[in-house]
């Protein structure tokens, strides 16, 4: 029997993300039993069991991701998997269950303004920006000089 690799078991990633609702419209939260602290946010919160997608609002270090709405081009990352937490001021974030792997990938040297949601496959020089690239990049690099690493998400099925 020739040599073979066998996956006996693959190891399911959940992360915490923070949330892209939109910004902070009060700070007040009024319910039918009268008033709380808390916030309201001007997008459309996130809650358990929702599908999410990465938001343009990622940044380096903060990959964050927004409510799945079947806009063209937008790519499942992963689902919420319990109540997001309010951080202070007023930021959310919450643990994804990654319907895909992440990685970190290092770049070729020369490029530039590589944004959210490109498209990122390997050469022999490393990492780069293309149309049929298998990876999706998580956070924007301005220039491949300045940061040499790209944060990256790889679904299970990219159609």
């Amino acid at each position: 029997m020739a040599d073979s690799i066998i996956l006996l078991e693959e190891r399911k990633e959940v992360t915490t993300f923070l949330l892209d609702e939109g910004t902070i419209t009060a700070t007040t939260v009024t319910t039918p039993t009268g008033e709380t602290p808390g916030y309201e946010y001007s997008g459309i919160k996130v809650k358990v069991d929702d599908a999410v997608t990465l938001s343009a609002n990622s940044d380096i270090g903060k990959p964050t991701v927004k409510k799945y709405t079947d806009e063209e081009n937008e790519i499942i990352l992963g689902v919420a998997v319990n109540d997001p937490v309010t951080m202070t001021g007023g930021k959310r974030k919450t643990a994804i269950l990654v319907l895909g792997h992440l990685f970190r990938l290092k770049l070729a040297s020369g490029l530039s303004n590589i944004k959210v949601n490109d498209r990122i496959a390997l050469s022999s020089t490393g990492a780069i920006k293309s149309d049929d690239g298998e990876y999706i990049a998580m956070h924007p690099v301005a220039s491949s000089d300045d940061y040499k690493y790209i944060e990256v998400f790889r679904p299970y099925d990219i159609t």
